[in-house]
């Protein structure tokens, strides 16, 4: 799998090349934004099931999108949703909150569970415009909140959450090309560095401990490279794909069972390349449809999984 990335990377970037170079050198610069203004009008997007846009909402908007999905690995389901909650603070500046729900599926662990809230800030350093055709880019900042439970598990019950606040820090990027036949091509990279601090644990936890327990767990850090692709075939209608290479460091635990002998375990690090075609329809300028599913093949020490997944997205 180390292959891939690098062989996606460069499709992607042979595909955004023959984009650019696509208009004739015959078109001067004001025949060259209307086209690309043109373009802009008659595509509609929702996004791409992984990688976040760059664009940040216009002041005093709202933007929602949630997500259903089913995680399926090793036969198992875990079906839940997620989503995008945001605010146009300033025109260059967006805030929101990203929420998780999960679904038990086993036999006494039924019914919702909430998950870890992520809080969201992103900031628009600079802006794609037919007239100044530059890529949007925007810094992120986002803190995990532990609202999940991890410790104190039953027999037979799922933690959904870490325990831990988490500091994350990223770049997202995003630009335009048009084709020669007037459609849009839109291109998105994401980088996103995840920084634990840290939660103590007792009793069973998601951390593989058991009753008795005390102690203290480090999660790994985590990176995100995310790059992906829409291709507006219609108005309505658009293609999308994305490329996702994920990493997390190792994650130690320390501390004392019940009749006080000492505990440290450490979990290895994994890494992984997936990938999430996906379907968007959009019946409007401001509401979308999404119909995706995100897959892993088998890295390292991380289990395959295919997880479908729906997106309504919708501007207010």
């Amino acid at each position: 799998m180390r292959f891939v990335l690098p062989a996606v990377a460069a499709v992607l970037a042979l595909l955004m090349s023959h984009a650019a170079h696509a208009e004739p050198s015959s078109y001067d610069e004001a025949t060259v934004a209307d086209r690309y203004r043109t373009a802009m009008k008659s595509a509609r997007w929702t996004g791409p099931m992984l990688a976040a846009n760059a664009e940040t909402l216009p002041q005093g908007h709202f933007y929602t999108e949630p997500y259903f999905f089913d995680v399926i690995s090793g036969g198992e389901h875990s079906p839940g949703t997620t989503g995008f909650y945001q605010y146009g603070l300033f025109d260059s500046l967006t805030v929101g909150l990203q929420p998780v729900l999960a679904m038990g599926t086993h036999r006494g662990n039924r019914g919702m569970a909430v998950g870890d809230v992520k809080l969201l800030s992103q900031f628009r350093l600079t802006h794609f415009t037919p007239e100044h055709r530059i890529p949007t880019v925007a810094i992120v900042l986002q803190e995990a909140i532990p609202t999940g439970k991890y410790d104190h598990l039953d027999p037979g019950e799922e933690g959904h959450g870490s325990g831990s606040f988490a500091t994350e820090i990223g770049v997202n990027v995003q630009h335009y090309f048009l084709l020669k036949n007037g459609r849009l091509l839109r291109g998105r990279i994401n980088f996103l560095q995840r920084f634990p601090h840290g939660a103590d644990a007792e009793d069973r936890s998601v951390y593989g401990t058991e009753p008795g327990f005390r102690g203290h767990a480090s999660p790994g850090s985590r990176t995100t490279l995310i790059g992906a692709v829409e291709y507006s075939l219609t108005q309505e209608w658009v293609l999308a794909f994305d490329v996702i290479r994920e990493s997390t460091t190792k994650t130690t635990v320390k501390g004392r069972d019940t009749d006080g002998s000492l505990v440290r375990q450490t979990f290895p690090s994994s890494h992984y390349v997936g990938f999430a075609p996906a379907v968007e329809y959009n019946w409007s300028d401001r509401s979308g449809i999404l119909f995706g599913v995100w897959v892993i093949p088998e890295g390292h020490n991380t289990p395959a999984s295919v997880t479908p997944a729906i997106a309504i997205s919708q501007f207010w």
